[in-house]
């Protein structure tokens, strides 16, 4: 608890010590505890002060978003780190989106993706999340899950928005007896009851 009460520079030791190796910075991460230690570094200290740590979470992001604890510190850089770190997490996630939406809290890890990242990254990841009805049905159920799926799908736009919501709307039988999956229901109804207005229109 003291380091809540220390100036960035008075962590500096911290920092010291985790950066010995690269090891050391994965194994804070994958820790119950330390992990909280990282994720306080990054939201208090500077991103040129953290640097070297960042460096080190972001070669194995994508473990990492996957593991119980390393998520949070993924989430934690995400918020806090400079542009160039945002970029590279993006890349990592993308790259493992259908691995990380297996977890519980693959949804939380999504969701603070596209909430920070710049608009284009944005839509990539929601893309990537589209891409697998299976990983859009299994969000929309979970608790973790379904405001990520419904932030997806008001991601995407136009075409791509229209097939995700009619490949995710085969599905609304199931979705409707989720307590979770009723609220994406709801949206998918609304959403295809609009697609069917544009049509009847033209």
């Amino acid at each position: 608890k003291c380091i809540n009460t220390m100036q960035p520079e008075s962590l500096q030791f911290i920092i010291d010590e985790l950066t010995l190796q690269d090891a050391s910075v994965l194994h804070a991460a994958k820790h119950r505890f330390c992990s909280r230690i990282l994720q306080h570094l990054f939201k208090v200290c500077p991103p040129q002060q953290f640097d070297q740590i960042a460096a080190s979470v972001l070669k194995e992001a994508g473990r990492l978003a996957c593991h119980t604890f390393g998520n949070l510190v993924v989430q934690s850089l995400m918020r806090f780190g400079t542009e160039k770190h945002k970029y590279q997490i993006v890349r990592s996630i993308e790259k493992n989106v259908t691995s990380i939406c297996r977890h519980g809290f693959g949804g939380a890890v999504i969701k603070t993706i596209i909430t920070h990242a710049t608009p284009e990254d944005q839509m990539w990841i929601a893309r990537a999340c589209a891409q697998d009805a299976q990983v859009m049905l299994a969000f929309s159920r979970a608790r973790l899950g379904h405001t990520c799926a419904l932030l997806v799908l008001e991601t995407l736009q136009g075409h791509e928005r229209q097939h995700a919501c009619v490949k995710l709307a085969e599905h609304l039988e199931s979705l409707r007896a989720s307590s979770n999956g009723i609220l994406v229901a709801d949206f998918l109804e609304t959403e295809c009851d609009v697609l069917c207005s544009e049509v009847r229109g033209h």
